[in-house]
């Protein structure tokens, strides 16, 4: 009784197609993961620019505070933490797009 197993071309045919929906439908979920891994990394980097930004201008707020004078090293302080304060604004808005997209689940 060493039976042999007589599986018709159909059925192996069926088992095919089952396996190609499977693979398919997990190729699909891995790709949504992937989109969903790079918008956290982008939310992160996002995170992380607005920190670089904000140490940044409380550096140079504490220079121009520090050194006192009405001057040309006071002014440059004064330009460049307007210059990160406008980038910082920017980054802040990216990222209150990135939370909306969350919130709303339209990543």
């Amino acid at each position: 009784m060493g039976g042999v197993i007589d599986i018709s071309s159909e059925t192996i045919s069926i088992i095919a197609a089952l396996i190609s929906g499977l693979s398919a439908l997990y190729a699909r979920w891995a790709v949504n993961e992937s989109k969903k891994a790079n918008e956290l990394n982008r939310f992160k980097a996002l995170l992380d620019l607005k920190a670089g930004y904000l140490n940044e201008m409380n550096q140079q707020l504490k220079a121009a505070k520090d050194w006192g004078l009405n001057d040309s090293f006071t002014q440059a302080c004064r330009e460049k933490y307007a210059e990160v304060d406008s980038k910082y604004r920017e980054v802040c808005s990216e990222i209150d797009k990135f939370h909306i997209s969350l919130v709303n689940n339209k990543q």
